[in-house]
């Protein structure tokens, strides 16, 4: 509900604060007195728009504040507070505007700036508007819809619909992906049949190049070791310079010292072991020689040819020799995917087939739900509305089939009216009276009163044309609709302000050459005389009236 409205420097308002009561809240005053002034404040704060225009004159800056409080806090609204990171403690929420004079706007909820867009939002979640008003959600297309599935036997049915939707799009998701993945790699088959077929010829090894850098040192280096090797083996094997010669006459000399002195036994060992060493490494020389006697320039030509090759798919690819091979399988999964994205699509078209079905079979039980309780819905505003004032009246809820699935079903809905008897059944939104719009909707909210979860109703201008016993039965499920909704409404007619809660007077003040509009809750004995004032006249007579109309009506909330 909303608790407290808040005014400074809106037009003739210069600083305005109305507290509210639950139940059911009249404004009363005489034409041109600032009601309407409330009614633009209140739709500022659920995101109409603003202009300079609004701002007092004088003034630099016009603030319009309302404190709502909310029993629980809960669903889309819950989520749609949290995704702007605005912060609710006890169920309050403070919306706050502010309208500069070049026309810029700060808005606020909780103290934290958000959009005009998010203000309007959240405002949809607080108030229902009824007048002449850009809040008439009984115009907005989706309304019928949000109706019709609030209905008790629909909504349950429309849940199950719903999940089968998602399934259905999610398959349908799932497939137009797949098919955006495989129309994209068939664009690039070539290149990439190219890319692969370029790796599978090289196939190259892991830590290819670095063996082959190996190997062309070796090859690169053979004259240079062939020279050392033979220097190596000329002085072992030499018979002149031989090394091995001098050492095998070492070793005999020690053999013979040994028998005179035995401390020098290790020694003898030692170059035995040198002598053995010597003839290993002579060995080693010649099978070095042999096995590297003479160049292979056609296996340096060949390495450097492949080593190019692999520098090359190194630079293009931006990888290791390693990652080439990598590299070749991802190319290889990706033509394996193009081939088989045939069989692939042919099951996952076979599961959106399927969850189709499920869809279709969902929606068909939710057609014939809906059918059957908007005839019973039907029947019941036309029973409210000939009670409103709309004798001859009719109201019918039209389904206009759609072929494909959609979130809302296979049928979209719009109510139509006749208000006059002889006239044709029209689409709602041809009825252009605010005040036969807010009865209609006044109508409606009698029979959903259990099921509406927007807690503030505003009716503006619903007395529009209406008097008598018509106005009385306004009047008497207005107040009726109080007892689930916190219920505020402008009106002119003694019918209506004498069966509310709490009541309101508007009025404008001069002060020197300034003009001011004043809002006051009126006392018991001020009510008997603003309701004889809208009777015509504060007469004795006027006034016995209004006591005796304020006697009837419901216990204040």
């Amino acid at each position: 509900m909303i608790r407290e409205l808040r005014i400074k420097n809106l037009a003739l308002i210069e600083d305005v604060a109305v507290e509210f009561k639950e139940g059911f809240s009249v404004f009363t005053g005489e034409t041109g007195a600032g009601k309407s002034i409330l009614v633009g404040a209140i739709g500022l704060l659920l995101g109409d728009r603003a202009s300079s225009e609004h701002i007092r004159s004088g003034a630099a800056e016009a603030e319009v504040c309302g404190i709502f409080e909310m029993k629980t806090l809960k669903g889309a609204l819950k989520d749609l507070l949290a995704e702007n990171n605005v912060p609710v403690e006890d169920g309050i929420l403070i919306l706050r505007r502010n309208i500069s004079i070049n026309n810029k706007n700060r808005i606020y909820v909780n103290q934290i700036p958000v959009p005009l867009s998010v203000l309007k939002q959240i405002g949809d979640f607080l108030v229902d508007f009824h007048g002449q008003h850009e809040h008439q959600s009984l115009l907005n297309p989706e309304t019928a819809r949000t109706i019709i599935d609030s209905l008790h036997g629909v909504d349950s049915i429309k849940a199950e619909y719903d999940r089968a939707f998602a399934g259905y799009a999610s398959a349908r998701d799932v497939l137009d992906s797949h098919d955006r993945n495989a129309a994209a790699l068939l664009q690039k088959k070539e290149i990439l049949e190219f890319q692969y077929n370029e790796l599978e010829n090289l196939s190259p090894e892991e830590n290819e190049d670095a063996t082959l850098e190996d190997e062309l040192r070796m090859l690169s280096s053979t004259a240079q070791r062939m020279q050392c090797v033979s220097a190596i083996n000329t002085l072992l094997t030499d018979p002149e310079s031989s090394i091995s010669h001098g050492i095998e006459l070492i070793r005999k000399n020690l053999e013979a010292l040994v028998r005179f002195d035995s401390s020098v036994l290790q020694w003898g060992i030692d170059v035995k072991n040198a002598t053995s060493v010597l003839g290993e490494l002579e060995k080693f020389c010649g099978e070095y020689l042999e096995k590297n006697r003479g160049d292979d320039p056609g296996r340096i030509e060949a390495i450097n040819s492949r080593l190019a090759k692999i520098q090359r798919l190194k630079k293009k690819y931006n990888c290791t020799c390693g990652q080439l091979t990598q590299k070749m399988r991802e190319l290889k999964s990706d033509l394996d995917a193009i081939e088989n994205s045939g069989s692939d699509r042919a099951l996952l078209e076979k599961e959106l087939n399927e969850s189709m079905k499920k869809c279709r079979g969902a929606g068909g039980k939710l057609s014939a739900a809906r059918r059957s309780h908007a005839a019973k819905f039907d029947a019941s505003v036309t029973f409210q509305i000939e009670k409103l004032g709309f004798t001859g009246g009719l109201w019918r809820t039209d389904f206009a089939v759609v072929s494909e699935p959609q979130p809302y079903g296979f049928e979209d809905s719009s109510f139509m009216v006749r208000t006059n008897p002889g006239e044709p059944v029209l689409p709602l939104i041809k009825i252009a009276s605010g005040g036969e719009i807010s009865r209609l909707m006044l109508a409606i909210k009698t029979i959903l009163a259990d099921q509406d979860n927007v807690p503030v109703l505003i009716f503006d201008e619903i007395d529009t044309g209406i008097g008598g016993l018509i106005a009385v039965e306004v009047a008497r499920s207005i107040a009726a609709l109080s007892a689930s909704h916190q219920l505020l409404c402008i009106s002119h007619l003694h019918q209506i302000a004498s069966q509310a809660s709490h009541h309101y007077h508007v009025f404008k003040e001069t002060k020197g050459d300034r003009t001011f509009t004043r809002v006051v809750r009126l006392t018991e004995k001020e009510k008997i005389d603003e309701i004889a004032r809208m009777l015509g006249g504060e007469t004795d007579i006027a006034r016995k009236h209004a006591e005796e109309l304020l006697k009837k009506r419901p216990v204040a909330r």
